[in-house]
């Protein structure tokens, strides 16, 4: 294989990758997704109770929601809007599926690219 080939196909091998770990990142936001929806769902279930909520590593408060309470949800931009429990789940199911169309798009790329590997490589033994 000639030097400019090789180039193209390390370039090839290095978006491919990249695209990869994209997946992987975007598989892991969708995970959390889904637990905080779990959390969501299990603090409805317990309105007026106290239950312990995560604050971040390893740290936990006891938290009671009440009824009517609203939370301050991220948008998107570091905006911030007060959702009640269902409104929140929205923005959840909202978000999931922005992540979902996202990972859809990546996916297809990573085929195209996987086409376009396999038709130099091709190309180079025929």
């Amino acid at each position: 294989m000639n030097q400019e080939i090789m180039q193209m196909l390390g370039q090839m091998n290095q978006q491919h990758e990249a695209l990869q770990e994209q997946i992987k990142i975007v598989d892991q936001q969708l995970v959390e997704l889904g637990q905080f929806g779990e959390e969501l769902s299990a603090l409805e279930e317990h309105k007026n109770e106290t239950v312990m909520t995560s604050l971040g590593k390893s740290v936990f408060a006891p938290v009671k929601l009440m009824p009517d309470e609203k939370m301050f949800v991220e948008v998107g931009a570091g905006y911030f809007v007060r959702k009640d429990i269902n409104g929140t789940k929205i923005v959840v199911e909202e978000q999931n599926k922005r992540l979902h169309e996202f990972k859809n798009n990546l996916s297809s790329e990573l085929d195209n690219l996987t086409m376009q590997l396999e038709n130099v490589l091709k190309m180079q033994h025929a």
